[in-house]
C-alpha cells in the first residue's frame, strides 16, 4: 500500500458524481464528503482489500480502478458477485456486521480513500440526507446482486453477457468513465466467466457472436457499444433496478434537518425567481 495525495477536485470525485445523480448536495455535504476522502492510498492489482470471514476495519471508497466482490467455496470455486467501480463503497455495513461475508480483490491498480466506521454514525446524526444517499447506494448494489441472480438462473449466455455490458456502461456513465458507448473493460474472460456462471470457451463464443452481429467492438480492453438500445433488448435490460433517478423532493425534505430544510427552501425560492 502506498499513500497518495488527492488527485481529483471535490466536484469530480466518482462518489460525488454518483451521489449527485441521486441528490442535490449542499455545500456542507460536499465538504463532509471531501473530508471522508481525505486519507488516500494506492493498491496494486490482485490485492485483497477485504477477505471473506475477516473483521471489518475501515470503510473504503474506490476513487479509481476496478475490483470485484466475490465469494468462494472451501474447494476454491469462486463466484464474482459484482464489480466494484469508482464511487463504490466497501464496508458500508461494517457497523451492523462484525465480519465480511465476501471478499474484495483489485483487478487493476486502485486509488482508495478510507475512513473509520464511527463516521457512519456521525453522518446519520449530522448529515442525514447524505446518510440516506449512501443507504441508497447500498440498496442499489443489493438490487444489482438480485438482478445478477436472475441472470444466472434464467437468462441465456447471450442475454447474460449483453445485460452485463449494458449495466457496466450505465454505471460508468454516471461517474464520467464512459463516453458515446466507449469504456475500458479491464476484465479477463476468466473473470467474466466467474461473474456470469459460464465457461471461458462459452464466454469467448458469446463475445464473438455479439461482435459479429455488430452490437459491440472489442479492441484489447476497450469496448465500444455500437447500438445500446439493441444490446439492451438482447439482454432484456430494464434499468429500473439501477435506480438512476433523483430522490423526490418530498423524500429529500423528510431526511433533512432544520438547516437543510432552510437550504431547500432557499433553493426553491431561487428557482421560482429564475
Amino acid at each position: 500500500m502506498t499513500r497518495a495525495p488527492a488527485s481529483r477536485a471535490l466536484d469530480t470525485t466518482p462518489l460525488w458524481l454518483k451521489l449527485s445523480s441521486y441528490l442535490v448536495l449542499s455545500e456542507e455535504e460536499k465538504m463532509y464528503l471531501a473530508d471522508l476522502e481525505r486519507t488516500i492510498a494506492r493498491e496494486p492489482p490482485r490485492t485483497d482489500l477485504l477477505q471473506q470471514g475477516e473483521k471489518y476495519r475501515d470503510v473504503r471508497i474506490i476513487r479509481d480502478g476496478w475490483a470485484i466482490r466475490h465469494k468462494a467455496l472451501p474447494d476454491g470455486r469462486r463466484q464474482v458477485v459484482n464489480f466494484v467501480l469508482p464511487g463504490d463503497i466497501i464496508g458500508m455495513y461494517c457497523t451492523l456486521f462484525e465480519s465480511a461475508d465476501h471478499s474484495v480483490t483489485t483487478l487493476t491498480a486502485v486509488e482508495v480513500a478510507s475512513f473509520p466506521p464511527e463516521r457512519i454514525g456521525e453522518m446519520f446524526r449530522s448529515f442525514p440526507r447524505l446518510a440516506a444517499a449512501l443507504a441508497w447506494s447500498g440498496a442499489r448494489e443489493e438490487a444489482m446482486v438480485a438482478e445478477r441472480l436472475l441472470s444466472l438462473g434464467r437468462r441465456t449466455a447471450l442475454e447474460r453477457t449483453a445485460h452485463l455490458i449494458v449495466e457496466l456502461l450505465r454505471r460508468l456513465s454516471v461517474v464520467n468513465m464512459a463516453t458515446d458507448g466507449h469504456f475500458v473493460l479491464p476484465v479477463t474472460q476468466e473473470i467474466l466467466a466467474d461473474a456470469l456462471g459460464l465457461s471461458i470457451v462459452h464466454i469467448n463464443r458469446t463475445l464473438r457472436r455479439l461482435r459479429d452481429s455488430g452490437l459491440i467492438e472489442l479492441n484489447g480492453q476497450r469496448i465500444t457499444v455500437n447500438d445500446v438500445r439493441q444490446l439492451a433488448s438482447v439482454g432484456q435490460f430494464d434499468e429500473l433496478y439501477l435506480h438512476l433517478i433523483r430522490v423526490p423532493k418530498r423524500l429529500e425534505r423528510a431526511f433533512a434537518g432544520p438547516r437543510h430544510q432552510n437550504n431547500n427552501k432557499r433553493e426553491d425560492d431561487d428557482r421560482a425567481k429564475a
